[in-house]
């Protein structure tokens, strides 16, 4: 849902029925039309920003009996709707170009903090536009206004999903790349672990004989034995490590 806490800004020169006048708040409210007496009120939002969180700045575009044009807070008439609608385009193409750019997550976050907001307002802005185009059925300049507001919300849509599947395949490429580093160190890990078995006894032996100064460990003749005998427990530990790993693993 919209909300403004910005205080409504319609002129007080313009003669608006009091029909319209009534209605009007001390804030803009949401995006909406209002029409009576042959007047057309069109009251819209300024393109959000993700600074703004909830709030809008509304801006308005009134359409007299005699089919005149003006608009505030900026003048111009309907050459300033016009530019209302290329504002939004431009803040589209501002999120399109940061969804391509984007590579990480937190990239895609951004476009997306950006093309919420967005998108609500611009379905929005074609809801009152739609609205306007059925009150002045024979008014071409709504009907082309109407048009572009069409292709503005496919644009936004578009740009919001594409941000959308881009995060979720970075997402799910930041989770494959963390298993397979996971995986690298379980398999090091392993490794480490076997070459500790097969040479925990041989080391624990020559701790054995390490008490002895190495002269009188070199000149006795069981050293090779020893040798040896660490070297086929360390064979043995192993082979009982790693048939205890695969039956651990089925």
């Amino acid at each position: 849902m919209e909300r403004n806490d910005t205080p409504a800004s319609v002129p007080k020169t313009w003669e608006l029925p009091p029909a319209i006048r009534a209605r009007l708040g001390v804030a803009a409210g949401r995006q909406r039309l209002m029409d009576a007496e042959g007047h057309l009120l069109l009251i819209l939002h300024a393109v959000p920003q993700p600074e703004d969180e909830e709030s809008r700045q509304g801006v308005f575009f009134w359409q007299a009996a005699d089919g005149q044009w003006k608009s505030a807070p900026e003048r111009g008439g309907l050459k300033a709707l016009q530019a209302h609608l290329g504002s939004y385009r431009k803040a589209i193409h501002g999120v399109d170009a940061l969804t391509d750019k984007a590579t990480r997550p937190e990239d895609y976050f951004e476009a997306l903090q950006r093309a919420h907001p967005l998108l609500r307002s611009t379905r929005n802005l074609l809801s009152v536009l739609q609205s306007a185009r059925e009150a002045r059925r024979l008014d071409p300049s709504l009907i082309a206004l109407r048009d572009e507001a069409v292709d503005l919300e496919r644009a936004i849509d578009l740009t919001t999903q594409d941000a959308k599947v881009g995060m979720d395949f970075s997402l799910a490429k930041s989770a494959q790349e963390q298993a397979a580093f996971a995986h690298q160190a379980a398999a090091e890990a392993r490794r480490l672990n076997l070459l500790a078995a097969f040479f925990f006894p041989l080391a624990t032996l020559v701790a054995i004989f390490g008490m002895n100064s190495p002269r009188d460990v070199l000149a006795d003749g069981s050293l090779v034995g020893v040798i040896v005998v660490g070297v086929m427990i360390g064979f043995i530990v192993l082979l009982a490590v790693m048939g205890g790993k695969r039956g651990a693993g089925r």
